[in-house]
């Protein structure tokens, strides 16, 4: 069972695309030998949210790697390229150990290889919105060096981006109406907007 709507719904628009299967909370955590492990921080398993694998895409595009955040106030990128610059030093490291600890960024990217077979990805941040006046961190994020250095360490190629709650929505919406026949949705969040979209009701954004 999916406990967080925002996971459910982008798993459902990547199933929902040709070529592409999904897995949803797998677990991983710092290896036992690393001399920087302590149990009493790191015996807890963190989880991936969603890893989608495509038969069709490229390397490293035909993997991704979803952290789904859906806090109602949306991601504030300025705090995410605080963390990112200042590592697990920052207050918040956490929410994003996967790209600021090195142990964990070594157990994150060995349980990818483990379920695709490669260490080369794109990662995803998925959110409710993203929050970044006058477009000043989002690029800032996409290029991080420190991030590119720290995947590199163990022999891996990230490409960081985001996914948005209103671009997933909008999407499926835009499918639904070029199907050439009203065929039901085979996905619950699909089904759900195919009877939105059938009642004459409009989905906006600002």
């Amino acid at each position: 069972m999916k406990e967080d709507i925002l996971e459910q719904v982008v798993e459902d628009w990547y199933v929902s695309q040709p070529g592409w299967f999904v897995k949803h909370n797998i677990k991983y955590r710092p290896n036992q030998n690393r001399a920087d492990y302590i149990s009493l921080l790191d015996s807890v398993h963190s989880d991936i949210d969603i890893l989608a694998y495509s038969s069709v895409n490229q390397t490293p595009d035909n993997v991704h790697v979803i952290s789904c955040k859906s806090w109602q106030g949306g991601l504030r990128l300025k705090n995410l390229y605080d963390i990112i610059e200042k590592g697990d030093k920052h207050e918040k490291w956490k929410s994003f150990r996967e790209l600021v600890s090195d142990k964990w960024i070594e157990a994150f990217i060995n349980t990818i290889e483990d379920e695709t077979g490669q260490r080369n990805f794109s990662y995803k941040i998925a959110v409710t919105k993203l929050y970044d006046p006058n477009n000043s961190y989002r690029n800032k994020i996409v290029t991080n060096t420190k991030v590119i250095q720290r995947f590199k360490k163990y022999n891996s190629d990230i490409k960081i981006d985001f996914i948005e709650l209103k671009d997933v929505v909008s999407d499926t919406i835009k499918r639904l109406n070029l199907k050439d026949t009203p065929s039901v949705e085979m996905t619950d969040v699909g089904r759900l907007l195919q009877l939105i979209n059938a009642a004459g009701m409009n989905i906006t954004s600002n």
